[in-house]
């Protein structure tokens, strides 16, 4: 399904009945990185909302270029089109800026935030880090070595060596050698090279827990814990020998956590 924000269209998905929860892309995503999620996030009576944000996947390619605020005016597009006034929201890496720019923007928007492996600066280390991302598109193979193994944790890295060899031959071959997903990846990593939520975190008012992956190299544990620290109740869980993909990773962990923060939120009444 689409809807058009600013003239492109804007792909979106629907699974499931229920109480609406809106899953929000890493950079290099689309919806299609959730599909074999989606049985698990729809069993407990949600109805998933899975969208490829501006650039990503289906949706158009805004060549105009564009900054975190403006996906999360989108978002609040994709939920107005939808006639959704509120709904719960998770978002990782890229997807989670974006989240936490809308939850900042429309607080009362937000039933409930899942926030992983993210951050709500670009700080100087990050940004050097985008920009080597950038000067590395020139080839597959540099953009896969500059990104990839920041991707994934160590203790991962050793134990799936030959999945990872064959998604890099994968990559390579295909998403790393089009001109089109390259110029939506610059595009994408220049919308957050200037980021900065520090001073507005205290106005997510939703239930928050944040998820910082011990291993992550991409938006480093001590950004997550910055932003547990800014959202006035927020919940902060270390994730132990897990990299920045935690879902990939780990995701007999990352699904419980997922059905238990948003399906079972008032499950025990203490006496």
């Amino acid at each position: 399904m689409e809807f058009t924000f600013r003239g492109k269209s804007i792909y979106y998905e629907i699974h499931g009945e229920g109480a609406p929860l809106l899953l929000l892309n890493g950079i290099m995503m689309t919806t299609a990185s959730w599909a074999p999620f989606v049985p698990a996030f729809t069993k407990g009576g949600m109805r998933l909302i899975l969208t490829d944000l501006m650039d990503q996947g289906k949706s158009g390619a805004y060549t105009e270029g564009y900054h975190i605020a403006d996906q999360a005016q989108m978002i609040a597009a994709l939920l107005d089109h939808l006639g959704h006034e509120q709904c719960a929201i998770m978002g990782t890496s890229y997807g989670g800026a974006v989240a936490l720019s809308f939850a900042t923007q429309y607080p009362n928007r937000v039933s409930r935030l899942m926030l992983a492996a993210t951050r709500c600066y670009t700080d100087p280390l990050f940004k050097d880090m985008c920009e080597s991302w950038l000067h590395a598109c020139h080839s597959p193979q540099a953009l896969y070595t500059a990104t990839m193994p920041l991707f994934y944790g160590a203790s991962f890295q050793e134990a799936a060596n030959d999945w990872l060899l064959s998604r890099r031959k994968l990559l390579e071959k295909t998403a790393f050698s089009s001109p089109d997903f390259l110029a939506r990846f610059k595009r994408l990593v220049e919308s957050i090279l200037v980021f900065d939520l520090r001073d507005t975190l205290d106005q997510v008012t939703a239930p928050t827990l944040v998820l910082a992956p011990e291993e992550d190299l991409v938006m480093m544990p001590w950004e997550q814990k910055r932003i547990a620290q800014g959202i006035k109740g927020a919940y902060l869980v270390t994730l132990h020998k897990t990299g920045h993909v935690m879902f990939l990773e780990k995701p007999d962990l990352f699904i419980p956590l997922m059905m238990g923060w948003f399906h079972f939120p008032d499950t025990i009444a203490l006496p």
